[in-house]
């Protein structure tokens, strides 16, 4: 396709210079041919107005039409200018002429007529005693009331020749502009269709599946911004092409770790190698494991209905600040296990805000537990609740190991689990804070984490006081 369009723009642009081209040099040809002719028109002009005058010297020196003397003189002419020399009576009746033809020669009423006002002339074939192309000029002059008509015959052959040497140069201009002006427009249609084959090549890689190929920045203004709307889009798909992959990897080692337990301990319980008093204890590990999937698999759920924008929110009038110690009475066990204090409660202001209740219940269940996780033994959990015109902000912070920079950026992808979360978690299935941070997309909200590696951990939700209405 490529050199079909490559192609189609050289011959057109080509055909364009040389139309261009050939018009402009008939037109040069044309307006030239024009101008030498008039210069050469006028030039007969001035030969017929010195004839004329010493035909009329003649005249009023002799007070009559001296035929003799007159003869001599048009051919004394004839012979230094190498033109002939005619002139005719009223009648048209050849009087006196420069040349020893014989042949009888006379002029048609429709030269006198062309030249009863002005001078005529035509620049035609060979005529009189020249093999060649001529001009007749004929000029009407009049002696004592009696009309007289002076022609003279030019050869003119030298304007041919000019027009043959000036089509020559056109045609030779021509083939070099020509050829010139295909050599450019070969060289800049191939810079031009650069950037469109390299645009080409990364499409069919892409369409492999290769999204590794990125096309250079383009100075041109509009293959410029195609180039990087490629290149973005080429990122994005990449991006989501190794997240998916690492999804997959992910999700069938989160599946493969507690079916293999479940698989081994049911299998040692049939077979007899797990005695029968300890049967129970490895049936509650494997009942754990069914309940670690079954979160998997509807925190997946919860994802994916999320992310196609099926799931359509509840909004109501709540009370953020109750909804939130409501959420943590709920780890009070786990709470008083751990040996942790909590603070900032008390002095939290009731706050309402329109939210979808069990989303943002969820949200508060998940950073609750992710806290108590990883929060130190006896360390402290700190919730505040403040808000401004537009929104409610709810901090949730625990002492402990906290994050690195490297952690943070990645704590919000779906089964990301730092090194130390890795040995310490052995529950949680790595959606948590993936769900959170989809919960406040539906919200038009936005959750933020600050943390000081071997201090403390903080998370910091925000949500409008009012939802409005989304268009789809």
């Amino acid at each position: 396709m490529l050199k079909s369009v490559y192609s189609r723009i050289f011959y057109l642009c080509t055909i364009i210079l040389v139309f261009t081209c050939a018009l402009t040099g008939v037109i040069l040809l044309i307006t030239a041919n024009r101008m030498y002719e008039k210069h050469a028109v006028e030039g007969f002009g001035k030969t017929a107005s010195i004839l004329q005058n010493r035909i009329m010297r003649l005249y009023s020196e002799q007070n009559q039409l001296p035929i003799d003397a007159l003869q001599t003189e048009l051919e004394t002419y004839t012979l230094n200018e190498n033109i002939d020399c005619y002139l005719f009576d009223q009648e048209g009746k050849c009087i006196v002429r420069s040349d020893y033809n014989a042949t009888e020669i006379s002029l048609s009423g429709a030269m006198r007529f062309a030249a009863a006002d002005e001078p005529y002339c035509q620049i035609g074939a060979a005529s009189g005693n020249f093999t060649e192309s001529t001009a007749t000029y004929v000029v009407r002059l009049t002696l004592d009331n009696v009309t007289y008509y002076l022609m003279l015959l030019f050869p003119v052959s030298y304007l041919s020749e000019f027009s043959s040497r000036l089509l020559m140069i056109l045609v030779i201009s021509l083939l070099l502009a020509g050829s010139v002006g295909a050599t450019v427009f070969y060289m800049n249609t191939a810079q031009v269709l650069k950037p469109l084959t390299a645009i080409t090549r990364a499409a069919e890689n892409y369409a492999k599946g290769d999204f590794s190929a990125r096309l250079p920045e383009i100075s041109d203004p509009e293959l410029g911004r195609l180039t990087d709307t490629m290149n973005r889009m080429a990122d994005f798909i990449d991006k989501n092409e190794r997240s998916r992959r690492r999804f997959v990897s992910d999700v069938s080692h989160e599946l493969k770790t507690p079916m293999t337990s479940i698989g081994g301990f049911v299998d040692g319980i049939l077979d007899g190698t797990i005695p029968q008093k300890e049967q129970k204890h490895y049936l509650k590990i494997v009942s754990s494991e069914v309940q670690r999937l079954s979160r998997l698999v509807h925190s997946m759920l919860n994802i994916s209905r999320f992310e196609e924008g099926t799931y359509r929110p509840n909004y109501e009038r709540v009370d953020i600040t109750n909804l939130l110690i409501t959420t943590l009475l709920l780890f009070e066990e786990k709470i008083e296990n751990k040996g942790l204090s909590v603070e900032g409660l008390d002095v939290c202001p009731r706050t309402y805000a329109e939210v979808d209740v069990d989303l943002i219940q969820q949200v508060f269940y998940n950073l609750t537990e992710n806290a108590i996780k990883f929060v130190n033994k006896g360390g402290t959990l700190f919730l505040a609740v403040d808000s401004d015109d537009e929104q409610v902000h709810v901090h949730l912070r625990n002492s402990g190991e906290g994050l690195t920079e490297e952690e943070i950026q990645h704590v919000f992808e779906r089964f990301y689990k730092t090194d130390e979360s890795r040995g310490r978690d052995t529950t949680g299935v790595g959606l948590g804070l993936s769900i959170v941070s989809r919960i406040m997309v539906l919200h038009s909200g936005t959750v933020t984490v600050k943390s000081i590696k071997g201090e403390y951990t903080e998370f910091i939700i925000s949500v409008p006081l009012r939802q409005y209405e989304q268009e789809d």
